[in-house]
C-alpha cells in the first residue's frame, strides 16, 4: 500500500515562457520528475527584450539545468564592475561576480538568448510548450485549477504557477493587484563596435558603471569576447498614460535628445559621443513598473502560485530582476518536490513564501538604494554622495558585503523543512 505522504505532484501548468517559468519547468523534470506543460501568450522564435546582467546567484541556477554551457559562449562573462564618476576619477570596483568567491562570474546577455535556450533544452527534456495562449479565466477547486484560454480552451491542472510577468494575468484573476509606476524609466543603445568609441574608453575598465549631477550611465561588453558593448541609463522620469509611453518610445529623436540633455556635456568624451553618434533608431525605452508588495504570492486554496515578476516586480538597479525570478524556480521545485507537498501544500507553501519574501525585502532594498544614487542631485549633492560610495569601498572592499546576494543556493530552502 502507497503512504498518501507518497504521493507526488502531476501535471502542473506554468504560465508564461519567459525566463522564471521555463527554469521552473527544468528544475521540476531534471531534478525530481515532475512533468509540467508551458503555455505563452507569445508566439514561438519572439526574440523582444534587452541584454541583461545576470549575477552568479543567477547563473547557478541556470548550471544546474543544464544550459549555462551554452549562454556562456553567448554572452560576456566578466567579475568586476568599476564604479567612477563624472570626471573619470575611480570610486571603487565591485567584485560583481566571481569564480574564486561564488563558483560563478557574471554574464551580460540577451534576454532573449536565455530564454530560447531555456525552452530548447525544455523541448529536448519532452515538456510541453504551448504558444499563442492567452489565459483568461482560472478556476480553483480542491483537488486542482481549471484553465480557461482566450481560444476557448479549457485544461485541467493540479498546481498552476504564474510566471507571466510584471502585468500577470494570473495575478490579476487571483487577487486583483495592479502594477504602478515605479517613478524610473530606462533608455538603452545595444551592439555598440566597441573600436568605434572615443579613445579615451582605452583608459577605462569596463563594465563601468558612472555616475554624476545629471545622472547615471553604464557603459558594458555584450558579446562573448567583449568587442560590442552597450550603454544604459536609468533615471527619473514623470509618469505617463500607457499611450503617452508607447508614443516616447516610438520617438527616437525625443530619446536622443534625453540623453544629450543628460550627458552631452561634463562628461567623459566617451560617454558624451555615445550620446552623439549612437545611430537614435536603435534606442529603446522600458519605464519600470513595479508590483505592490504582496502578503502572499498563492491562491487562497495555494494551487495557484504566482514567481518572478509576477510575484514581486522592482525596478532592474539592483540587476536581479532574472536573477530572483530564477530563485524562486529553483527553490519552488525544490518544496513541491517533498514528501507530502501533494496532500500538504499549503503548510509547504508557506514556509517557502515567508523565506523568498524575506530575501526579495533585502533585495528591494538595495534596488532603492541603486535608485537613490543614480538620481540627478545638485553638485554639492552629488559630490557627498561620490565620497559616500567611495568610503563604502574603502570600508567594505571589493566584496561590497554583497555575499549574502551573490552567494545564495536555492538548495538553502531545503533547510526550512
Amino acid at each position: 500500500m502507497t503512504s498518501s505522504n507518497s504521493v507526488k505532484v502531476t501535471n502542473v501548468a506554468i504560465i508564461g515562457g519567459g525566463v522564471a517559468g521555463p527554469a521552473l519547468a527544468l528544475c521540476l523534470k531534471k531534478h525530481h520528475n515532475i512533468m509540467s506543460t508551458i503555455y505563452e501568450l507569445r508566439p514561438a522564435g519572439d526574440e523582444r527584450g534587452v541584454n541583461i546582467a545576470l549575477a552568479p546567484n543567477g547563473v547557478r541556477v541556470l548550471q544546474h539545468v543544464g544550459v549555462y554551457d551554452e549562454l556562456r559562449a553567448q554572452g560576456f562573462s566578466y567579475e568586476q564592475l568599476q564604479i567612477s564618476n563624472a570626471h573619470s576619477q575611480p570610486l571603487g570596483r565591485l567584485w560583481h561576480g566571481s569564480r574564486k568567491h561564488y563558483n560563478f562570474q557574471c554574464l551580460r546577455i540577451h534576454r532573449s538568448t536565455v530564454q530560447k535556450e531555456l525552452l530548447k533544452e525544455a523541448k529536448a527534456q519532452g515538456i510541453p510548450i504551448v504558444y499563442g495562449k492567452k489565459l483568461v479565466a482560472l478556476t480553483e477547486k480542491h483537488d486542482g485549477v481549471e484553465i480557461t484560454f482566450a481560444d476557448n480552451e479549457t485544461v485541467s491542472a493540479s498546481f498552476v504557477i504564474g510566471a507571466d510577468g510584471v502585468h500577470s494575468n494570473v495575478r490579476d484573476l487571483i487577487m486583483g493587484t495592479e502594477t504602478g509606476y515605479s517613478g524610473f524609466m530606462g533608455i538603452i543603445g545595444m551592439r555598440l563596435a566597441r573600436d568605434k568609441l572615443h579613445k579615451s574608453v582605452q583608459d577605462v575598465i569596463l563594465p563601468d558603471f558612472v555616475f554624476g549631477k545629471t545622472g547615471f550611465v553604464a557603459i558594458m561588453p555584450s558579446n562573448y569576447d567583449g568587442t560590442e558593448v552597450d550603454f544604459f541609463s536609468t533615471m527619473p522620469y514623470p509618469s505617463h498614460s500607457r499611450k503617452e509611453w508607447d508614443e516616447l518610445s516610438q520617438d527616437k529623436t525625443k530619446l536622443q535628445a534625453i540623453l544629450r540633455e543628460r550627458f552631452g556635456k561634463d562628461w567623459p568624451e566617451f560617454v558624451v559621443g555615445i550620446t552623439r553618434d549612437y545611430k537614435k533608431e536603435g534606442l529603446e525605452l522600458y519605464p519600470f513598473f513595479e508590483v505592490p508588495p504582496l502578503d502572499r504570492w498563492t491562491s487562497t486554496g495555494g494551487r495557484v502560485i504566482l514567481i518572478g515578476d509576477a510575484a514581486h516586480a522592482f525596478t532592474p538597479q539592483a540587476g536581479q530582476g532574472a536573477a530572483v525570478g530564477l530563485e524562486d524556480a529553483e527553490t519552488l521545485a525544490h518544496t513541491m518536490s517533498r514528501e507530502g507537498f501533494a496532500t500538504d501544500h499549503m503548510r509547504f507553501l508557506k514556509i517557502w513564501e515567508k523565506h523568498r519574501q524575506a530575501r526579495l525585502v533585502q533585495v528591494k532594498r538595495l534596488t532603492d538604494i541603486n535608485g537613490r544614487l543614480r538620481s540627478p542631485d545638485p553638485p554639492l549633492v552629488q559630490s557627498l554622495k561620490e565620497w559616500i560610495m567611495w568610503a563604502n569601498f574603502k570600508w567594505s572592499g571589493p566584496m561590497g558585503k554583497l555575499e549574502w546576494l551573490f552567494g545564495y543556493n536555492a538548495e538553502d530552502i531545503l533547510s526550512h523543512y
